[in-house]
């Protein structure tokens, strides 16, 4: 009987690193409606999230320009119990709802 608590510890484990962490912290951002010219590791066009550069992306997140979001994120570890790559960023963003979803003309 003890093995398969082991097993059960163990594949909820395994499950929790593969899905990028449990436990995430719920974030709400306020996301403008376009995307702006910003240089990571790469040119790229990056999110205005609370009025700032946001260089991540939000997993499951469809934007669209020209309306401005009010979401709930979920952000997590991308690598827990270790450090990220240089070019990475610690943490990964999923999105959890969309609250709102306003058109600016």
């Amino acid at each position: 009987m003890a093995i398969w608590g082991l097993i059960l510890g163990f594949y909820a484990l395994v499950a929790g690193v593969c899905s990028g962490g449990v436990g995430g912290e719920v974030l709400e951002f306020s996301v403008g409606p376009e995307r702006v010219a910003c240089v990571g590791a790469a040119p790229m066009q990056c999110l205005v999230v609370d009025g700032e550069l946001f260089y991540e992306e939000i997993e499951g997140f469809e934007f669209e320009a020209g309306y401005r979001y009010r979401v709930e994120v979920e952000r997590y570890e991308r690598w827990p119990g270790r450090e990220p790559p240089q070019d990475a960023g610690r943490y990964g963003y999923r999105l959890v709802r969309v609250l709102e979803r306003v058109p600016v003309p």
